[in-house]
Formats: C-alpha cells, sequence, structure tokens
C-alpha cells in the first residue's frame, strides 16, 4: 500500500461506499470475468466435446482447486500480514511477508510439477474418474501441469497487488487473463480440435501472461514493497499460513464437496449424473467467486484498519458488505429461479436431454444456496483479516465437509438425488447459524 496521506485519509476516514467501491468492486469485477471463463470453458467441452468429457473434466475440479487452496492460503495470509505491517507503519514486516510468500509457493509449485509429471495416471484414478471418464480427465489434467507455478504465482501476484494498493491494476490483469483464457480455450478446442488437453492449456498459458504482466509491479524493485526486497522468515511463513488456513480450508473444503458429490452421482445415477452436476458446480463456481470479491477484496481494508485499531470503522465496512453480499444472493437465486433451466442446457447439446433434465431439476434445489453462503464467506473472510484463523477454519469446515458429508450420507436414502442437491443449501444454513453466533461474540469482544 503506498505509504502517502491520500492512502491514509481513504483507508481511514473517507466513507465506506468510497472505499467500497475502490477495494472490493474491482474484485468482484475481476471473478465475475473469472466466473465467466469457467462457465464458456465448461459450455465449449460440453458442446464440442461432449458431456462425458465435461463430466471427465470435473474430476480435476478438485486438484484445480488445490492448486487455488495453496495460492489462497499463502496469498490471503501474506496479503493480511502485509496490510496490517503497513497499519501498523512496519514496512519492514510487510516486504518479509511478501517476499516469503514468494519462495514458498516457488518450492511448492515445482515439487508438485514434478510429482504430477510422473504419477498422474495413478492421481487421476484416486479422484475417482471411471474408465468411461479418466481418458478426459487425464488430458485435462497434463495440460494443466506444466503450468501449476505460473498460475499459483498469478493468483498470489494479485492478492500482493490488493496489499499493495492497486486493485485497479488487478482487475484489469485479471480481467484481460481471463478473456485471453476464453480466447484461447475457443482456439485450442474448437479450432484444433484439442478436446480437454485445449481447455487446460489455454488456462495454463492466460496465466502465465498474466503473472509476466502483474509482476511489472510485484517484482519491479522500485516500489516500496516487492516481492524480492524482503527476506523469507520461517515466523512470517507460519503467521501466514495460519491466517491464511481459513481461506484455504474453505476451498479445499469446496474440492473435497466436489468430490464426494461426483462419487455419490457416480453410485447413484453414473457419469450422467457427474455431467449434470459438473453444469451445476460450474454456475455455483461463478456465484461464490462474487462473494469472494467481495470479501477477499476487502480483506486488506479490514486488517489495515484493525491494525490502527478503528474498531468501530471495522465493524461499519463488515455491515456494509453483509448487506451487498444478502442483497447478491437474493438476486442470484431469483434468476436462477427463472432462468435455470435456459441456463442448463447452455452447457450440453441437444442430444443429452436425460441430463439437461438431471441438471435443471438439482439447479432449482441447489440455487437455495446462494440465499446464504455470501453471509458465510463474508465472515469467514472477516475472521481472516483480523488474524482469528481458528473461528474461519470452523466455519470452513462446517460448510464444506461436516455438515455436508452427514447430508449426503443421509437425504439421499429418503429422496434419492434431491436429497444430495438439498444437502447442500441446508449444510450453509447450519453453517451460518454457527458463523453467525461467532460474529456476534467478535463483536461483543472489540468491535463497540
Amino acid at each position: 500500500m503506498k505509504s502517502n496521506l491520500d492512502d491514509k485519509i481513504l483507508l481511514e476516514e473517507s466513507p465506506i461506499r468510497r472505499l467500497f467501491f475502490k477495494y472490493a468492486i474491482p474484485s468482484v469485477v475481476t471473478v465475475l470475468f473469472f466466473g465467466f471463463q469457467n462457465i464458456i470453458d465448461g459450455i465449449i467441452v460440453g458442446n464440442y466435446v461432449g458431456s462425458d468429457a465435461l463430466g471427465g473434466v470435473n474430476f480435476i475440479l478438485p486438484f484445480y482447486s488445490f492448486i487455488m487452496v495453496v495460492a489462497l492460503i499463502i496469498g490471503i495470509g501474506c496479503e493480511t500480514i502485509v496490510s496490517i505491517g503497513v497499519g501498523e507503519k512496519d514496512i519492514s514486516k510487510a516486504r518479509n511477508a511478501m517476499s516469503t510468500g514468494f519462495w514458498a509457493l516457488l518450492t511448492i509449485s515445482i515439487t508438485l510439477t514434478i510429482f504430477l509429471w510422473f504419477f498422474a495416471e495413478d492421481f487421476t484414478t484416486i479422484l475417482g474418474a471411471d474408465q468411461r471418464l479418466l481418458p478426459h480427465a487425464m488430458n485435462y489434467l497434463k495440460g494443466l501441469v506444466p503450468f501449476i507455478l505460473p498460475i499459483e504465482l498469478c493468483f498470489y501476484s494479485d492478492a500482493m497487488l490488493k496489499a499493495t494498493g492497486h486493485p485497479r491494476f488487478s482487475m484489469v490483469i485479471m480481467s484481460l487473463t481471463v478473456i485471453l483464457n476464453i480466447i484461447l480455450s475457443l482456439f485450442f478446442v474448437i479450432q484444433m480440435g484439442m478436446g480437454t488437453m485445449g481447455a487446460s492449456l489455454a488456462t495454463g498459458l492466460a496465466f502465465t501472461i498474466g503473472c509476466i504482466v502483474s509482476g511489472y509491479i510485484t517484482f519491479n524493485p522500485k516500489q516500496q514493497i516487492s516481492m524480492l526486497k524482503g527476506k523469507f522468515k520461517w515466523k512470517l511463513l507460519q503467521n501466514a499460513l495460519y491466517n491464511g488456513s481459513s481461506e484455504g480450508v474453505s476451498e479445499l473444503a469446496s474440492a473435497i464437496s466436489i468430490l464426494v458429490i461426483n462419487l455419490t452421482m457416480i453410485k447413484l445415477v453414473g457419469a450422467d449424473g457427474v455431467a449434470a452436476f459438473t453444469a451445476i458446480n460450474y454456475i455455483n463456481f461463478t456465484g461464490v467467486l462474487v462473494f469472494l470479491g467481495v470479501s477477499d477484496g476487502l480483506i486488506p481494508v479490514l486488517s489495515y484498519n484493525y491494525g490502527a485499531k478503528n474498531f468501530k470503522r471495522v465493524k461499519s465496512i463488515l455491515n456494509f458488505a453483509a448487506c451487498f453480499n444478502a442483497i447478491l444472493g437474493l438476486s442470484i437465486f431469483l434468476v436462477l429461479q427463472v432462468f435455470g433451466n435456459f441456463i442448463v442446457q447452455l452447457f450440453f447439446d441437444n442430444n443429452s436431454k436425460v441430463i439437461t433434465d438431471l441438471a435443471a431439476q438439482g439447479l432449482f434445489i441447489y440455487s437455495f444456496v446462494f440465499l446464504i453462503n455470501g453471509l458465510n464467506v463474508l465472515i469467514t473472510s472477516f475472521f481472516t483479516s483480523i488474524g482469528d484463523a481458528k473461528k474461519s477454519i470452523v466455519i470452513a469446515t462446517l460448510r464444506g465437509v461436516v455438515f455436508l458429508l452427514v447430508g449426503v450420507s443421509v437425504f439421499p436414502i429418503f429422496g434419492g438425488i434431491n436429497g444430495v442437491w438439498l444437502s447442500i443449501p441446508i449444510a450453509e444454513f447450519l453453517t451460518f447459524l454457527v458463523a453467525f453466533k461467532l460474529s456476534l461474540n467478535a463483536s461483543r469482544k472489540f468491535l463497540k
């Protein structure tokens, strides 16, 4: 964050609405592009490669989520430390945090790439892909593996841009990256006929270019805080892992939920059920990304004011964001209730009526999740921003693992496949009851 008077006044004194538009809206625009890219990828694969290909890709999505988990844990963890450090006027701490995250991600990404290069097929089989979907899943994974490092660094660099006061530049870079991803996907899949590998190759190349462009600031030694200006500190890495673990656990829980539902669908209705869930998952992923855009965009603002001990301002920002997410969630729910059938049909060709009907039926029930999950995501990010990762981890684990596993185990016994869809909004609602109670306790403690 720029260490000048204007930035200090903006963060500590300007109207909440102005802060929201400077930090949250660029992040929302970025993730909207990102969600749009995922939907376009799904439409391209489903229509030009087939429903089996779409199902195969869905088995690799938990791994893609894992890549994001690593980037989020380290990225948001370091972003929080950088922002708090700037709020405390400790520039050395901010520099070391940024550099520590970079070296940690570099080591993890290279190790992961080498491992998957040699054990890709074994890994894909472990994820649950059957013989019908395995070739498509394998091709998607092979196209993704060489780009693990630049994808990780692109997400990390995006978090550092926000932490150092460049949210609009972050928005432009990520939006252009997504547009490039769509263009390359159209070219590789349709024009070159490369199937699912073409889709993952497009993602890898686009994010590599995005990483290079964002590095113009994050690696620039002329910046007060840049990627290579600090020193690697084990203690800061531990703090970052702790602070960011909540966001990472949230993504990991989402990956686990996808894996669990995939296996449940295979058991209940076979590969057609996985394909139907894949379409719903693309739509859900886009909606959740918008909530994450609001919440993650405000993390540096909340962290700065928390570090500066402006607790009443933290509460005001949180209340404003909660109202925004609630209205946004209701809007998404209404759109899916009215236009759900049409949206689902975009993912499949005319020969996939059985799958389309399954997906439309599931989306009608699944869409209730948007009435609640925006608030759960916000509360999780709030606890992350103030360095209270334990509560964030509790919320994320209950939301994506505990309540979901119980629901998927019980409800299908009575409701069949509808029980699977129903288990997800119920898990979100039960999680919200716990999250709301935890947030009230935090308010009584220091946000008076």
